[in-house]
């Protein structure tokens, strides 16, 4: 898998400092308790997306593939918990968790210009190796961008 070109990586950090920009200022107007319960959440999630680096690096390309679905699907899963009263990311912690994790990975897949998915590089970073999981948004993107570019300069 290629680190993705200036273009996708300029469009990762730019959405990677928007969500932080929209959700910065939420951390200041809720109660400290619920702010460090977003944040164990996010820990949390850094830890699973850990574990599952590390199982991304022993997987085929059809399993590397449920990982991202399943990658991706876990933060869907926390950010709609989030809507819930669940003990854990219930009454928003999970959205504020989810939003505050992939703004962070964007951030740092885009100036480490990791390749593949976003949600992996944190783990990526911690590991100093990359888990080649692709990318259910960004990958066709960084797919197409490669394709603009070989068509200019061939």
């Amino acid at each position: 898998m290629q680190a993705p070109h200036f273009g996708g990586r300029a469009l990762r950090i730019l959405l990677g400092v928007a969500l932080i920009i929209y959700v910065a200022p939420v951390y200041f107007r809720i109660p400290a308790r619920t702010t460090i319960n977003s944040l164990m959440v996010m820990l949390g999630l850094v830890a699973i997306y850990s574990l599952i680096h590390i199982a991304a690096r022993r997987m085929t390309s059809f399993s590397s593939s449920l990982a991202s679905l399943l990658a991706s699907g876990l933060l869907v899963a926390v950010f709609v918990g989030g809507f819930s009263a669940l003990p854990i990311v219930g009454h928003g912690k999970g959205q504020l968790a989810a939003i505050t994790f992939l703004g962070i990975s964007l951030l740092v897949a885009g100036v480490r210009a990791s390749p593949g998915c976003e949600l992996m590089a944190i783990p990526n970073l911690l590991f100093r190796k990359n888990a080649d999981l692709p990318c259910i948004i960004f990958s066709p993107l960084d797919q197409l961008e490669r394709k603009l570019r070989s068509k200019r300069n061939g």
